[in-house]
């Protein structure tokens, strides 16, 4: 499959590596388009300034395994545990870029990413409690079914998304921008009684 242990600004393009293992492969600036990586384990990989587009990543397993400054375009990323990643002690602002990606059933739980990118995406039953999601931008994006409790949304936007069920009395969300229908779900946990009039 890989047959070097680095690899700087390569492009690849309608490969197969589904159920395959990766192993210390660092890749630097390379873009990936239309690669079917599902169900890939990436042990201890290095993705730096890397692009998928149009990449199949469904439940991929991430053992050890780091990403900087990595976007996403159009990709489905079904199943991922984020946690199982390798994040750095050091917070690098707007690590990870999604754009118009299926996420469901993922779980970013606990995880600091402030000023990352969730636009346009459908994220369906994703965990994001205690998540640092600070100025993020989550516009136009499908949260059904996914949970925020102890969630940092200072400063996020989250205009035009849709589905989300945050309660602000457990989450931080100061600053935060939404738009209306949708910012009417914010009042769903409190305990009060709206009146159509």
């Amino acid at each position: 499959m890989f047959k070097e242990q680095e690899y700087y600004g390569d492009h690849f393009a309608d490969m197969v590596f589904s159920k395959e293992e990766l192993v210390s492969v660092k890749f630097y600036d390379c873009t990936f388009t239309k690669c079917d990586f599902s169900e890939t384990a990436f042990d201890e990989c290095k993705f730096s300034d890397c692009t998928f587009e149009h990449c199949d990543l469904s439940m991929i397993k991430l053992l050890d395994s780091s990403f900087s400054q990595a976007s996403f375009k159009h990709c489905k990323l079904v199943g991922v545990d984020w946690t199982e990643a390798s994040w750095s002690r050091i917070v690098v602002p707007g690590t990870l870029r999604f754009d118009e990606c299926v996420l469901n059933h993922s779980t970013f739980i606990g995880l600091s990413m402030p000023k990352s990118q969730l636009t346009a995406c459908t994220a369906r039953d994703v965990d994001f409690r205690e998540a640092d999601l600070q100025e993020s931008n989550l516009a136009r994006t499908n949260f059904a079914e996914s949970l925020f409790s102890e969630t940092n949304l200072t400063g996020a936007n989250l205009s035009h998304a849709t589905n989300y069920a945050i309660d602000p009395s457990n989450n931080r969300i100061r600053k935060a921008k939404f738009t209306l229908p949708e910012a009417i779900s914010l009042l769903y946990s409190m305990d009060i009684e709206l009146i159509e009039d």
